[in-house]
């Protein structure tokens, strides 16, 4: 019976990818905003198949150069069109999808609701008609999870390599499983021979950790963590690289929110743990709220603004507010509320892996040169992902091969 779900989902999904096909003009129409620089630069790598060394020191974007690699094959092809460009990037999208309903559990009860949670988010429409880069980073990406959760640790490893080097900020996604891996078997209160002995009782972690250290060649290359020239035309320059702009990480937190708890939440009726955890875990709440409070007060979320990035608004969930009036401190308040809700959904004395997939994303997001709700995409579709499983779940524990875990969902 699972089965057939998942063949009816996918024919309906293929349905639906064809019938957007032909309303965007079998993907003619005119260039949409980073296009306008993307097809050049895959017209570049379209000229050297296997790129130079010269050229991956220079070519003109932020990101690492995978998506532009593959843009240039497809344009060495068949033709220098960007129809070619959206056609292999619906044909990515519709693949991810793919992974994400077969490698699903059988028997899970959140399918549709995961389905549908990722395919609600604004932004995953966009990044799958248009040729962006984003598409390419999450199909990797959830492939090293799919792949992880298999315990096909080498495949996982090759997968997360590769969406680095679709987008860097990926590296969040190996960095979470290192932590999941070493932290579920570490014996803090035992002596330190026993407690570094307990680190290396299961190296699964090892894989992620040199997944993450994919990033390093690329810095090498750039001398930096994307190609100098462009890191200033963007006015990312080297001031702004040792500023943490916490304001971005609630804004996240707020897409995570948004995006995954509201409607979550909704759907599940789950609201129990909300209102016991002050009392289950009160000094953590208590840290919460300094924290939240402290962030709202002296780093409240506003949007970079230079003579690259005009756009005022953080993201659709700011101009939503925005629009309805809702801006100052009373928005602020309103984000704070909601990274708090945030916060006590994911972080509790036990971290799961879901917990760390949080975690590290958002840090990491606080680096980010500006803010966009499209930036927490890759995370959200993990944690719908993840979502269909038991969170407490081990993944590297004792399991029969392709058994899915037990979905008594315990928070």
């Amino acid at each position: 019976m699972a089965r057939n779900k998942k063949l009816y989902t996918s024919i309906a999904l293929l349905a639906v990818f064809i019938v957007v096909f032909f309303l965007k003009e079998r993907f003619t129409v005119a260039l949409y905003q980073d296009e306008h620089h993307y097809l050049p630069t895959a017209v570049l790598f379209s000229k050297e198949p296997i790129p130079s060394l010269n050229l991956l020191q220079t070519y003109n974007e932020l990101n690492t150069p995978v998506p532009f690699i593959l843009g240039g094959w497809v344009l060495d092809i068949f033709g220098k069109d960007i129809q070619n460009l959206r056609l292999l990037t619906a044909f990515t999208s519709f693949a991810l999808l793919m992974l994400f309903v077969w490698y699903s559990p059988r028997n899970t009860g959140r399918f549709w609701l995961c389905l549908g949670g990722l395919l609600i988010f604004p932004n995953y429409y966009l990044v799958s008609v248009y040729y962006y880069t984003d598409i390419f980073a999450m199909i990797f990406t959830l492939g090293g999870v799919i792949a992880y959760l298999r315990k096909r640790h080498w495949v996982a490893f090759v997968s997360l390599v590769a969406a680095i080097c679709c987008r860097q900020y990926m590296l969040a996604f190996p960095a979470a499983i290192l932590a999941y891996e070493v932290f579920k078997n570490v014996k803090w209160n035992a002596g330190p021979a026993i407690l570094i002995k307990s680190v290396f009782f299961d190296t699964t972690w090892v894989w992620y950790a040199l997944a993450v250290l994919a990033i390093v060649p690329w810095v090498v290359i750039w001398h930096g963590p994307a190609p100098a020239s462009v890191m200033a035309d963007q006015h990312y320059d080297s001031d702004k690289l040792v500023q943490y702009n916490f304001g971005y990480l609630m804004y996240a937190s707020v897409v995570v929110a948004v995006y995954y708890i509201v409607p979550e939440t909704l759907v599940t009726r789950r609201f129990t743990h909300y209102l016991e955890y002050p009392r289950r875990h009160p000094l953590m709440f208590i840290g919460f709220l300094a924290v939240v409070a402290a962030i709202v007060m002296f780093f409240p979320a506003k949007q970079a603004h230079n003579p690259y990035f005009t756009w005022p608004y953080l993201g659709y969930v700011d101009e939503l507010l925005m629009k309805i009036g809702i801006s100052g401190l009373p928005k602020q308040v309103i984000f704070g509320i909601l990274m708090l809700v945030t916060l006590v959904r994911f972080v509790s004395p036990r971290f799961n892996l879901a917990t760390w997939v949080y975690l590290l994303n958002v840090l990491l997001l606080g680096k980010a040169q500006l803010s966009w709700d499209k930036y927490s995409l890759p995370m959200i579709m993990v944690l719908w992902f993840l979502a269909m499983y038991d969170e407490h779940w081990l993944p590297s524990a004792t399991r029969p091969e392709n058994e899915p875990a037990p979905l008594n969902m315990k928070y």
